[in-house]
């Protein structure tokens, strides 16, 4: 099912997967080669990604973007 606030629930996945990887926004930000301020700006709206960075984010946090835009209905 294709989640209509797919931000938010990327945004939840993206936060809950530096949590699960012990990676801090700093970390994030030193990886993708962006300021730290610019880094909370992305995290916060996770739009103003470009798709390379996001294609980063995902590599990083060992993710898929699938994950971060698809509810598979297993969230509440």
């Amino acid at each position: 099912m294709y989640n209509m606030n797919w931000k938010k629930f990327g945004q939840d996945k993206i936060n809950l997967a530096m949590f699960e990887n012990n990676v801090s926004k700093v970390e994030l930000a030193e990886h993708l080669d962006v300021s730290y301020p610019t880094m909370l700006t992305k995290l916060k709206d996770i739009g103003t990604f470009k798709l390379s960075e996001f294609n980063k984010v995902c590599t990083y946090l060992n993710l898929s973007i699938n994950e971060l835009i698809i509810d598979n209905g297993k969230r509440n």
